[in-house]
């Protein structure tokens, strides 16, 4: 289970760190860089927390976007993980505290293996979760 959760880690992680190379940080830049002008303006505190706020704003919608589809991974690969749970219980029976040492054994290994078959089908969506948040987030 810990290698199922290490190779998707990983997998949406280098997902992450690539979006951030190509995408995130030039919007972070020009953030930063809007902000600072804001602040080269004699204008009221209040107009200067408005241009600051409307600079920031790219950088909230990619965050927003970015937290949307991952999100929705994690709850659907939940949802798969215990469609494995409930597949092995009515296999099993539906109280798992009662099984012996070998049903134990065995009903955690199918779960094992059930899961990372989840988490593979799932890592081979990462190529067009990209796609879409390259496509969202882009000028």
């Amino acid at each position: 289970m810990e290698e199922t959760q290490r190779r998707v880690k990983t997998a949406v992680d280098d997902l992450i760190d690539e979006l951030d190379r190509n995408i995130l940080r030039d919007k972070q830049r020009k953030a930063f860089l809007c902000s600072a002008n804001c602040c080269n303006s004699t204008g009221s505190r209040t107009t200067i927390e408005t241009c600051v706020d409307s600079c920031n704003k790219p950088m909230q919608k990619a965050h927003s976007v970015l937290e949307t589809e991952l999100s929705a991974l994690q709850q659907q690969m939940s949802r798969c993980a215990m469609q494995c749970y409930d597949k092995m219980v009515q296999q099993m029976g539906p109280d798992p505290s009662k099984y012996s040492e070998a049903q134990m054994h065995q009903f955690n290994e199918k779960i094992d293996h059930c899961v990372s078959k989840c988490a593979d089908d799932h890592v081979r969506l990462l190529p067009q979760i990209k796609k879409r948040l390259f496509s969202s987030l882009k000028d």
